[in-house]
């Protein structure tokens, strides 16, 4: 694959799920080496989803480039052959819940003492100290207590509701990545490991920007909007005779007049000489009557066509994708975001590749997909110079 910026670093992933896999599997199209630590029943993800053959695309998606090492941490021996795994390694992220890596003998001070400039994460679902600490939630419960629901939902002003995808386990995720690349440069830097933490509620809280900014100073509280645009009336997904296409023809100063031509080029000929609909307050005052005109001019044309009057006017606008639209997309397939995975048991899987893109070293177009276990005594053996008699004892 050649050199990526985190090569020759070695983490330690006892995560399990989305969030941690999630994290640690950014830092491995970033270059570094990833053993995943297994119980023996395997990563709860390889039971949920679609099966292949006995293979979970829902482990593939965000384990993908691993080696899986199975150990049974509540056994000393095996909690014993973690802490020699730390010892060679750079980094140990785990997501067992607050106390419970320490229960198990392997919490930070625990590795610490086996490698002194360890780099440790945990990720937990509300921290680790706290009110919530010994909760337990999924994703969707960190949505709606992280005020991320409440601004959510279908309709302008309507009933509350989740985004699809597993936001705070990505967001988690993601800042956990960030926290240890960051923890990477520091040890260059000083020669000292960092305890670091991150938890999903607070990951949510850092996404919701600015609304809970114009809280804080204002006391103003944000609603949801739904589809629509808080400050624009003219900025949503728009029917068209072939699917749906997102535009926003809004004049940002009184200089513009792009909401003016793209009323004159769907066909709603002298809409803004009425009060009503005459500036950009009181389109917002009366967007549900523009919504209506605007749909039924729109809904006469295809999305190309109404994507070309948007470029005309210099409108931002893009086609609201479904899967197979998305496949196909010419940025999609010029990014070469899709890539394949091969899994031994059940062959090749199509999933979504590495985000990175740097001038000096390349990224992952291909990638593995591992066995429950599959590298257990590749990694004991090379890592810890354990012999097949040892392995077999464990």
């Amino acid at each position: 694959m050649g050199i990526r910026p985190l090569s020759k670093i070695r983490i330690l992933d006892a995560t399990q799920g989305v969030c941690g896999p999630f994290c640690t599997q950014l830092l491995g199209d970033l270059g570094a080496e990833v053993i995943k630590i297994e119980p023996p029943q395997g990563d709860e993800s390889r039971r949920k989803g679609p099966q292949y053959e006995g293979t979970s695309l829902a482990y593939i998606h965000t384990n993908r480039g691993k080696k899986s090492v199975v150990l049974d941490l509540k056994k000393p021996a095996h909690r014993d052959i973690f802490l020699r795994l730390a010892e060679k390694s750079d980094v140990v992220v785990e997501d067992f819940g607050p106390g419970k890596a320490e229960e198990l003998g392997i919490g930070y001070e625990d590795v610490k003492k086996a490698r002194a400039d360890i780099l440790y994460l945990s990720i937990t679902n509300f921290g680790k100290k706290g009110t919530f600490k010994d909760y337990e939630a999924n994703d969707a419960i960190i949505q709606a207590m992280s005020g991320y629901m409440s601004v959510t939902s279908v309709d302008y002003q309507g009933a509350f509701t989740k985004i699809g995808p597993p936001i705070a386990d990505l967001m988690a995720g993601l800042y956990g990545a960030i926290a240890i690349a960051s923890g990477v440069i520091y040890r260059k830097k000083y020669g000292e490991g960092l305890r670091m933490d991150v938890s999903k509620l607070s990951a949510m809280l850092i996404a919701m920007n600015d609304q809970y900014a114009r809280y804080l100073c204002s006391g103003e509280k944000s609603f949801p909007t739904g589809n629509a645009h808080r400050m624009s009336a003219a900025f949503y997904p728009m029917p068209a005779k072939d699917g749906y296409i997102v535009c926003n023809p809004g004049n940002r100063n009184a200089k513009e007049h792009k909401f003016e031509d793209f009323c004159e080029a769907i066909g709603l000929h002298d809409f803004t000489k009425d009060p009503r609909y005459a500036t950009e307050d009181s389109r917002i005052a009366h967007r549900e009557e523009v919504a209506e005109a605007l749909n039924a001019h729109t809904s006469k044309l295809t999305v190309a066509e109404i994507s070309e009057i948007c470029h005309r006017s210099n409108s931002p606008e893009g086609t609201v994708n479904d899967m197979a639209q998305l496949a196909a997309d010419p940025q999609t397939i010029h990014d070469r975001i899709i890539i394949d995975v091969h899994d031994k048991k059940a062959g090749d899987f199509k999933v979504m590749g590495c985000p990175f893109r740097f001038s000096e070293f390349d990224y992952p177009l291909s990638d593995f997909a591992d066995q429950l276990g599959e590298h257990t005594k590749e990694v004991l053996a090379g890592i810890l110079g354990m012999s097949e008699d040892e392995i077999a004892a464990m």
